[in-house]
């Protein structure tokens, strides 16, 4: 109840309750539908940064790295160790907001990541490299 009953005036207010109001006028905000099934994205995203490292370790020695933050691991631990650790980050990062109890939020989070890397990685090294 929001509403409790108190009289104003001659004027009587009766409790409210959502239910007393039509359900197409009011949709359920707990219904909230996520764009895409969580695990299908969860998927996608994974496929991705498998993709992003070995593209990356493929096409760094000729092309170099625009990541400043890798281009300096790089130099101070090596290729190899330095993507592992990028990569295991991103995937514990990815499974950690798959962990999130707002389920939209997971939905439209999974959602910009996927687009992210589609945009910065998968389709620039897909281009740099077959073409």
């Amino acid at each position: 109840m929001i509403v409790q009953a108190c009289r104003v005036g001659a004027l009587k207010l009766q409790p409210f309750s959502r239910a007393a109001l039509a359900p197409s006028l009011l949709p359920d905000p707990l219904a909230v539908q996520t764009p895409a099934p969580t695990g299908l994205l969860i998927g996608l995203n994974l496929a991705l940064q498998l993709f992003d490292g070995v593209a990356t370790y493929a096409g760094w020695q000729q092309f170099g790295e625009a990541n400043p933050l890798l281009r300096a691991g790089f130099e101070m631990w090596g290729a190899g160790p330095t993507l592992l650790a990028a990569k295991l980050l991103a995937i514990l990062l990815l499974l950690l907001l798959a962990r999130v109890p707002r389920r939209a939020l997971v939905g439209v989070g999974l959602v910009f990541t996927l687009g992210a890397y589609a945009a910065l990685s998968f389709i620039p090294w897909s281009l740099r490299l077959l073409i």
